[in-house]
């Protein structure tokens, strides 16, 4: 498997900062709006930054050597 250029990596802030805004968007929607076109967008740009978000964390876990447990006897 061949590991990725660094400028293939997302920048960590970026995606966090993304999700920051998508969610803040998301929950500056009125109640009686949710449901609705603006509110569907803002849910879709919300869920689209959590996906990036978490695929990203786990791409940072697998570089990471395994954890070994430890065996306290």
């Amino acid at each position: 498997m061949m590991r990725p250029q660094t400028f293939d990596i997302p920048n960590a802030l970026d995606l966090i900062n993304e999700l920051d805004q998508a969610t803040e968007q998301m929950m500056s929607i009125p109640v009686e709006h949710i449901g609705g076109a603006h509110w569907e967008e803002a849910f879709v740009r919300q869920q689209s930054a959590f996906r990036k978000w978490r695929d990203y964390l786990y791409c940072k876990a697998d570089e990471r050597p395994a954890v070994r447990l430890l065996n306290i006897a």
